[in-house]
């Protein structure tokens, strides 16, 4: 590590990112609905309902920027967030425990295949 990057104080940093403004900028269900490629995206990927909205969430303080619900399933498309345009914070449709159809599921899993 250099000098430089051992005088940050990455935990201040990381709290003073999300704590400053963040905004809903785009939901895209499918390749033409993704926003214009810009700062760094920090996605969220994980299992239905294991709390990836609530931890945004959190992280922001604020408790209705991501959807949030009792139900499996509920987020069906990605959803981006802008960091002050410092960072995109990507909210993901989480997998296996969703109360939808395997052909819905399956079809509506478009972007696992449209990572770099």
């Amino acid at each position: 590590m250099n000098e430089a990057a051992a005088g940050i104080d990455w935990i201040e940093a990381g709290r003073k990112l999300f704590a400053g403004p963040c905004a809903f900028i785009a939901g895209a269900a499918r390749t033409e609905g993704l926003p214009p490629v810009g700062a760094p995206e920090i996605a969220f990927a994980g299992r239905s309902n294991v709390g990836k909205s609530s931890l945004i969430n959190a992280l922001t303080g604020r408790s209705g920027l991501a959807r949030t619900s009792r139900t499996p399933g509920r987020t069906q498309e990605l959803n981006f967030f802008d960091l002050a345009g410092k960072a995109i914070i990507v909210d993901m449709p989480g997998y296996g425990y969703a109360a939808v159809s395997k052909a819905k599921s399956a079809s509506s899993c478009w972007w696992t295949g449209a990572t770099a």
